[in-house]
């Protein structure tokens, strides 16, 4: 039996076929999946591929799977979501620090998928799969803040062109360790994953063009809060360029981040503030903001009192 089609998302662009089958699915082995692919179990865009194919955004991939991959479809489950924009085309959900965005290996329940299928319903667009209904794009499980949520199939096409063409303004919050040389600038660093470890990406000469905008907003000794403009969007994009210049998230334990003080959380200090974009639709201006989380407030009150006690000096 075949499976669902599984779309290639923004961030999976250039990815080969193989190796993206692999991390989809890390129960089958890439080797085995070279060798389903070479013998016509899977399709890209109904045409049979070889191994070394680099996916496209919006690239079909279809796949016969291996007796080893068990994937129910999601159920809905009454998890909290705070919706800040809907409208029928689309939404724009807050998704909370420590929850995975879609299910898989690992993450079978619990996820924002999950909490979607009960807050909409039948209403998700099933562009992206019968496993990610509604997701055009991500954020780490660690992070929190804007995300869109896609309710018409013509709607998730376009937000996904519209990310693809870089159309989109994310902009995210950042609390990291150190304080920046320069008040603001352009981090240009290529992105790759990491040849050992494959959960991490680092930046190296062979990866793939990678622009992260920063501001210094706040500082004291220790600490600074940042804003940061995706230009790109890499995995890890944010985290991977500011720990290579010596300033990584407060929070980021793969990155170097570490954990600060009392703190016991594995959320890194990172939140998706605000998103900019033509509705895929009307055309109109959409811009949407999210508060900082409660978890920022400590070192926001720091950074007051830092200024505070200048001031008095």
């Amino acid at each position: 039996m075949m499976s669902d089609a599984l779309i290639i998302q923004p961030e999976e662009c250039g990815v080969r076929l193989d190796k993206f089958l692999a991390l989809r699915f890390p129960s089958v082995s890439r080797e085995r999946w070279q060798s389903r692919i070479r013998n016509g179990q899977v399709t890209v865009n109904d045409r049979n591929a070889v191994p070394s194919r680099k996916l496209r955004t919006g690239d079909r991939v279809v796949a016969v799977p291996p007796d080893e991959i068990v994937q129910e479809k999601p159920e809905p489950e009454f998890i909290p979501v705070t919706v800040l924009y809907e409208d029928e085309w689309f939404a724009i959900v807050e998704k909370d620090a420590g929850i995975v965005v879609h299910p898989g290996f690992g993450h079978e329940s619990g996820t924002l998928v999950n909490a979607l299928l009960s807050r909409f319903a039948d209403r998700l667009s099933d562009a992206g799969g019968d496993h990610r209904p509604g997701i055009v794009h991500r954020l780490d499980k660690g992070t929190s803040g804007l995300l869109i949520v896609t309710l018409d199939n013509l709607a998730h096409a376009r937000m996904a062109r519209a990310f693809r063409e870089r159309h989109v303004g994310r902009y995210y919050d950042v609390i990291v360790r150190g304080i920046p040389d320069a008040e603001r600038g352009m981090i240009d660093l290529p992105i790759a994953r990491a040849k050992v470890g494959r959960m991490k990406m680092e930046v190296r000469d062979d990866g793939k063009p990678s622009q992260t905008r920063f501001e210094v907003m706040a500082s004291d000794a220790e600490f600074s809060h940042l804003k940061c403009q995706l230009i790109t969007g890499r995995t890890h994009q944010i985290r991977v360029h500011l720990a290579y210049i010596g300033h990584p998230v407060v929070g980021d334990l793969l990155y170097g981040g570490r954990r600060a003080g009392n703190d016991t959380s594995d959320d890194q200090l990172l939140h998706a503030s605000r998103i900019v974009f033509d509705h895929p639709i009307t055309g109109e201006r959409v811009d949407v903001s999210s508060l900082l989380p409660e978890r920022f407030q400590p070192f926001l009150q720091r950074f007051q009192n830092s200024v505070a006690h200048e001031r008095g000096r």
